[in-house]
């Protein structure tokens, strides 16, 4: 913090609203990168701990790596934390994404690198995206980020429909997203396949009162991502579909009114849904009405077909403390310190 302030370096996301197409793509260029600095700077802090933890021993995250894995393999069992393992998945992987992907992120970029790249050099060019953070191999190679544009859809969407949020789909968010619906094993083969994405909600204009605007049916959805390939985007088409009986009441599907085969149409409850599949791109609209998703839908992947848009580059609440005990039994399983620890975590401290 007093290399650089930290407070504002890691909130980089921009405030309010995005109401037209320049606000929208300024919050897709930025909307991963408090996630990411997050991560940088907890895995700064996790390295500095290790380290400092392991130095009567001579021993240190750069040259023992196996260290900083096996302490992700153990961070990243939520079973190390009742309460953790109570919280929804999204919120299990969110919270402890900074410290177990970032030490893998600094402790990669230190046996890849050197100290200097590892600290100085993450705080002044950090990474912008939890991609980067994954595979840090690829920030190391200053490789391509996948990020796309989105097109300016408020002239068909504004008469009817108010912005309500815009943001990117990361391969954070695809790993949580699949493996919800389609188990870890599924995440954990199909996130790698994900090649940029983005959704964005737009809420009915005639819904006026509090109970109408809680509502999710006053929402409408677009979601677009590209693939590595096209199986991988047919599975996802897959994992996704199958989710919908579960989310939704009175579906049906409505095979006469799809266009071809690389089409699927439903109704809802709370409107119509499309699943459009186009090479290996995917599109979905949820609560759109069908003819104004198609129009979307062509607009996203007319622009799409330009090629994807390079970006340059939240603070998190720290999970609770009943981690550290993970810690301490990580390292202790090498030998390096006592494992002196209480019983049964109470919650007291």
């Amino acid at each position: 913090d007093q290399y650089i302030d930290l407070t504002k370096w890691t909130s980089m996301t921009p405030e309010g609203i995005a109401r037209n197409v320049k606000d929208d793509n300024r919050h897709l260029t930025y909307d991963e990168a408090d996630t990411a600095r997050s991560a940088v700077a907890e895995g700064q802090a996790m390295v500095t701990f290790i380290d400092y933890t392991l130095r009567p021993a001579g021993m240190t995250v750069a040259h023992t790596p196996q260290i900083a894995d096996k302490l992700k393999d153990t961070l990243g069992g939520s079973s190390n934390s009742p309460i953790l393992s109570r919280a929804p998945l999204l919120l299990q992987q969110t919270l402890i994404f900074p410290y177990t992907e970032g030490l893998s992120f600094e402790a990669a970029v230190l046996q890849h690198a050197d100290l200097q790249t590892a600290f100085a050099g993450t705080l002044d060019h950090p990474p912008s995206s939890s991609f980067e953070i994954m595979h840090p191999a690829a920030y190391l190679a200053h490789a391509h980020v996948p990020a796309l544009l989105l097109p300016d859809i408020h002239p068909l969407i504004d008469a009817d429909y108010t912005p309500y949020d815009v943001g990117v789909m990361g391969e954070l968010d695809v790993r949580i997203l699949t493996e919800l619906f389609g188990g870890e094993d599924i995440a954990k083969a199909l996130a790698p396949a994900w090649d940029g994405g983005y959704y964005f909600a737009a809420q009915k204009r005639s819904a006026t009162t509090a109970e109408q605007k809680a509502s999710t049916a006053s929402i409408g959805l677009l979601y677009a991502s590209h693939w590595k390939n096209r199986d991988s985007a047919d599975t996802f088409v897959h994992v996704y579909t199958g989710e919908l009986p579960r989310k939704y009441d009175h579906l049906t599907r409505r095979t006469q009114d799809e266009a071809d085969v690389t089409e699927q149409v439903y109704s809802t409850g709370e409107g119509d849904v499309l699943i459009s599949r186009s090479g290996a791109a995917v599109f979905i609209s949820e609560g759109f009405p069908l003819e104004l998703a198609r129009k979307l839908r062509d607009a996203v992947n007319s622009l799409q077909a330009e090629g994807p848009l390079q970006v340059a580059g939240q603070g998190i609440a720290a999970p609770s403390q009943e981690l550290s005990l993970g810690f301490a039994r990580t390292l202790a399983s090498f030998g390096m310190i006592r494992a002196a620890l209480p019983g049964p975590y109470t919650g007291s401290r």
